[in-house]
């Protein structure tokens, strides 16, 4: 007797289903970019209905959230690998950048995604929101240990604010290649010579 042609799944346990369509979600994120990202492209790679997928992602807007969120919790925990012992001043600063640019160039799609318009709102997923200022906590922590204890919390805000800044934007100049860098250039070298850059002229500029 013939058998009848197979079917993909429609349910997922419900612990399963939603990290595997973030899974989809990201490799196609990564190969052709936000455009082609739809639920029921992710819910064919994974072989279920969109039926199925719309249980744990309502929209397409808030399936971008919840990948951009995974980013932001990714880059969150890069950075509270720098411990309290990982050196002050500088070093410490540098190291942070590094730890920073080399995030992003890593997951490039992912990291355009985390700061894209499509989720430049407010009106984003609650999660979203939480891991994005978790990730600034982070910034905040490390700039607050480079600085030292006598700092005042606005110093310091202003200070991770501005270093936010400067690592987003070399960042970006890199993965969109607008940079002119060797093809051997590294994240340390990148880094340590534009910090080396800013610093000369902050002192250049405070001199006059």
């Amino acid at each position: 007797m013939k058998k009848p042609p197979a079917r993909g799944r429609d349910t997922y346990h419900v612990g399963n289903l939603g990290p595997r369509l973030l899974e989809a979600a990201r490799r196609t994120l990564e190969v052709s970019g936000p455009t082609n990202l739809s639920i029921r492209a992710v819910s064919k790679e994974v072989g279920v209905s969109p039926t199925a997928s719309y249980h744990h992602f309502a929209t397409r807007a808030e399936l971008l959230g919840h990948l951009a969120a995974q980013g932001f919790h990714e880059l969150h925990d890069a950075l509270a690998a720098i411990g309290d012992t990982s050196g002050r001043g500088p070093g410490l600063l540098e190291r942070a950048c590094v730890v920073y640019v080399d995030f992003a160039r890593r997951n490039p799609a992912l990291y355009q995604l985390m700061f894209g318009p499509e989720l430049a709102g407010e009106d984003v997923i609650a999660e979203l929101r939480t891991s994005r200022t978790a990730a600034f906590e982070q910034v905040k922590r490390i700039l607050g240990l480079v600085m030292g204890p006598s700092a005042k919390p606005v110093e310091v805000q202003r200070a991770a604010t501005g270093t936010w800044s400067y690592t987003h934007g070399l960042a970006s100049l890199w993965i969109h290649r607008v940079l002119q860098l060797p093809d051997n250039a590294s994240v340390e070298q990148l880094v340590g010579r534009t910090l080396r850059g800013l610093a000369q002229l902050i002192d250049a500029a405070m001199a006059n």
